[in-house]
């Protein structure tokens, strides 16, 4: 296993890729520690603004249904690949992490595209049924049509949280014929069994609630897809274990939670990934356990890099030298080296 420690802010493990240079962490003391890094970009919305000028465009599951989209045009789109940005659990496009990243990628001159899944935002009205952290058939269907569309040179994936556990299964998934150049996840979880049990702690209550009450109202929106027996239960959850237990896994046909977390956590496909991979992950991240992170052997003869913080929380990584998050920072720096070692190919 390849571990570069420095004095820098982060650990690096796995992949050393040529030329890409990871500028310095080092949170200031206002936002020092979990849950301020975590609401930051809550409490005061994302550092830079996302421009108006933006499509929505539809990508087409099955029997009549839709994921709906915006779509971000660059001048750079035939040179610099799209970036899809998949939200995490009770997201959507408008989520303030999401609209951070895509303000930040489009500053560079990349198209980016802010995915919204089943059950979110406007795919609410137009897609069956809710999204789950393993519902990676959706994203290929997301990716395929996205590739025939040149809204880009290329794609690559950038997974938030819940989002990065369905970027990392489809990727293994479909392992070196992904048409994908690279991905970049962050907070994801590796474990879905892990996560919910870290959601469920006494310290976490807050994120619980507001998460819970996320999913409960995307279920507002679904009584012409689901029988009312099954949204009742959903409605009358009292946990997020109980919300997937009862409603997430019977509506996608599995028996309860156990067998959706089982069946569907990153950890079991990752191995699989041959796409040039970035993760990043706060050893302090409240939702998302590190131990999943530290225990895991990570190779430089695999595709993925891991940049392990110290702080950071849950999608935060604020520094106190840049209003922009320091991981998409990074994400920037590491797409840049992986677009250099293409053309030197």
């Amino acid at each position: 296993m390849a571990v570069r420690k420095n004095r820098r802010g982060f650990q690096a493990l796995g992949r050393i890729i040529k030329g890409f240079d990871v500028p310095e962490f080092a949170v200031g003391l206002k936002w020092r520690g979990a849950d301020l890094q975590t609401m930051k970009n809550t409490i005061l919305g994302p550092a830079l603004s996302l421009g108006q000028d933006f499509e929505q465009v539809s990508f087409d599951l099955t029997a009549g249904t839709s994921l709906k989209a915006s779509y971000h045009l660059s001048e750079k789109s035939n040179i610099y690949p799209l970036i899809i940005i998949i939200h995490g659990l009770a997201g959507d496009e408008t989520s303030p992490n999401v609209i951070s990243a895509a303000a930040y990628f489009s500053s560079l001159g990349f198209p980016v595209l802010r995915l919204n899944l089943r059950g979110a935002g406007p795919s609410a009205k137009t897609s069956a049924g809710l999204y789950h952290g393993g519902l990676s058939e959706d994203l290929a269907h997301v990716v395929d049509q996205a590739a025939c569309r040149n809204y880009g040179a290329g794609i690559v994936l950038y997974g938030i949280s819940l989002g990065g556990n369905m970027m990392l299964k489809y990727l293994g998934e479909r392992g070196a014929d992904a048409p994908v150049k690279a991905a970049i996840g962050v907070s994801a979880p590796l474990s879905l069994k892990a996560v919910q049990r870290r959601i469920m702690e006494r310290r976490n209550k807050p994120y619980h609630n507001y998460l819970l009450l996320g999913m409960k109202n995307y279920v507002r929106g679904m009584a012409d897809h689901h029988e009312k027996n099954l949204l009742d239960k959903a409605k009358n959850a009292k946990s997020l274990f109980e919300f997937d237990d009862q409603f997430t896994a019977p509506a996608h046909g599995m028996s309860g939670a156990e067998e959706y977390y089982n069946l569907h956590s990153a950890q079991k496909f990752i191995d699989r990934i041959k796409v040039s991979t970035l993760l990043i992950h706060a050893q302090n991240d409240p939702w998302i356990p590190a131990a999943d992170y530290q225990d895991r052997v990570w190779s430089e003869d695999d595709a993925i890099s891991l940049l392990l913080t110290d702080d950071g929380g849950h999608v935060g990584f604020h520094a106190k030298d840049h209003k922009v998050p320091w991981h998409e920072r990074v994400a920037g720096h590491y797409l840049k080296g992986i677009l250099a070692q293409e053309q030197q190919v």
